[in-house]
């Protein structure tokens, strides 16, 4: 199973490396605390507007449960200091209404 993930991950990230997507130089997250490290961060793996069509279903414990499914499965290059920086970023701007 792991080395399903592993492959997958790679998969994922190779896409992201395209420079042929569509769009992308367009999305931009919002401005505030945590937004370069959560861009440079997510970004490496997939597109932006990833987080923004997740945002209406998501909350700041959906992110963290996200990011760290991203880390621990997916191997997303995220140093555990970032962690906190990325959630709070992402449940401030990036979360359904509660």
């Amino acid at each position: 199973m792991r080395k399903h993930a592993l492959a997958f991950a790679l998969t994922l990230c190779a896409f992201a490396a395209s420079p042929s997507r569509a769009g992308e130089e367009n999305i931009r997250l919002k401005e505030g605390v945590g937004r370069d490290v959560t861009t440079a961060r997510c970004a490496v793996c997939h597109s932006l507007d990833y987080i923004s069509m997740v945002a209406p279903v998501m909350n700041r414990a959906a992110w963290e449960k996200s990011v760290r499914k991203m880390i621990d499965v997916f191997g997303a290059p995220v140093a555990e200091q970032e962690v906190s920086s990325i959630v709070e970023y992402l449940g401030q701007h990036y979360a359904a209404p509660q």
